[in-house]
């Protein structure tokens, strides 16, 4: 379902697409290859361009684009005009992310990064290109001491996130160590543990799933309902002495997982991001990188945009793209996890040549590659 939201339209000179004739670059792009590429250009055109030919190709999608605070940064961001805050903004963006919808796999996703500037104009945006019913969560990071005024302090920056057909999206997924057992209730030699939910209720529990099934406790109980594991997985954790059956001797409490510490857990991701650096430490890390202070503003963390990615279970050769660069952390990220699990995630980074921006783009791409070891083609397109 799209959602009718309307502004004042500031056309672009690529609009026509005889604007585009003289405008080539992709005979350069391979995507279905194992490359990663820094394109310089205006990401308009360069998304028109990919579009004609690379539809339907791209796993993720990852943007930090202009917040429209008005504000004068390395890149422009302020998109006011006399009158109307809001509509050359998104005119800009609706170009844009209209043709990212179209470069985007079924089962793909985009995360958007925004503050309270333009996030309620850009939900409304996204609910009109991706469909309401695309919509994920707004990913909140938690960056650090927050912007404050008179009245308040904002601690997060928002990322929106929008399936492309949310119905064919991979559910999303994260690793968490517990840490919290204080407890040992059956004395266990392996220490503080605490008890988790393992099953559904017999009121809830389906008959026909594959996990359906009968276990039995120490004292005789039978308990016949939906576990949240397999049979085989169940008697593997009932020989390892971690499923609790209550108190002894009568072991009639309902069975629960014992749960110790620093176990590895898979669960739902909390749209709450809090461990990762701060603003300053991805500030810092990028000047020292870099060699020199204050190259590009505000940079986003590389774990940030790696929870991200990893949250999403893709393909070990997914191609995550970013059509606003900036200072590369996208393509940093993507090369970190893959040295962590082997993966051979690829990259697609367009950035405008905009006050020396794209240069910096390029020398943290090199830099990266050299450390990471990993291969990334630079295309200036024109």
């Amino acid at each position: 379902m799209s959602v009718n939201f309307s502004w004042t339209d500031y056309p672009e000179a690529y609009d026509d697409l005889s604007a585009l004739k003289n405008f080539s670059f992709d005979t350069c792009v391979d995507l279905s290859s194992s490359s990663s590429y820094l394109i310089k250009g205006d990401n308009y055109p360069v998304l028109k361009k990919l579009s004609q030919n690379f539809s339907s190709c791209v796993d993720l999608i990852y943007i930090d684009p202009p917040y429209n605070t008005g504000n004068d940064f390395v890149y422009n961001d302020d998109f006011h005009t006399s009158g109307d805050r809001h509509s050359r903004w998104l005119s800009f963006m609706y170009r844009r992310l209209k043709l990212a919808s179209e470069l985007l796999k079924e089962s793909a996703c985009i995360f958007i990064a925004i503050d309270q500037s333009e996030l309620y104009v850009l939900k409304l945006l996204c609910d009109q290109i991706f469909g309401e019913e695309n919509f994920i969560n707004d990913f909140m990071w938690l960056h650090g001491k927050g912007k404050k005024d008179k009245w308040s302090r904002t601690l997060q920056q928002h990322t929106l996130c929008y399936a492309k057909n949310k119905s064919c999206l991979k559910e999303f997924s994260e690793i968490e160590y517990s840490s919290w057992a204080t407890k040992n209730p059956d004395n266990d030699p392996r220490g503080n543990w605490f008890s988790g939910s393992i099953s559904f209720s017999e009121s809830r529990s389906n008959p026909n799933h594959h996990n359906y099934y009968s276990i039995t406790s120490p004292s005789g109980k039978v308990w016949t309902r939906q576990w949240q594991v397999s049979q085989e997985e169940m008697e593997k954790l009932i020989s390892e002495n971690k499923i609790y059956w209550g108190q002894s001797p009568a072991y009639d409490g309902v069975p629960r997982q014992k749960i110790f510490n620093d176990t590895e857990t898979e669960v739902i991701p909390r749209n709450i991001i809090e461990n990762v650096e701060s603003t300053r430490s991805a500030q810092n890390y990028l000047d020292k990188l870099l060699g020199e202070k204050g190259l590009f503003d505000n940079p986003k963390p590389v774990d940030l945009i790696a929870h991200l990615i990893k949250i999403c279970q893709l393909p070990s050769d997914a191609l995550v793209m970013d059509f606003f660069a900036g200072s590369g952390t996208t393509f940093e990220s993507v090369c970190r996890l893959n040295q962590e699990d082997g993966g051979k995630r690829r990259c697609l980074l367009v950035q405008k040549d905009e006050n020396g921006i794209a240069e910096i783009t390029r020398k943290r791409c090199e830099k990266v590659s050299a450390i990471y070891k990993t291969k990334i083609d630079f295309i200036s397109a024109n």
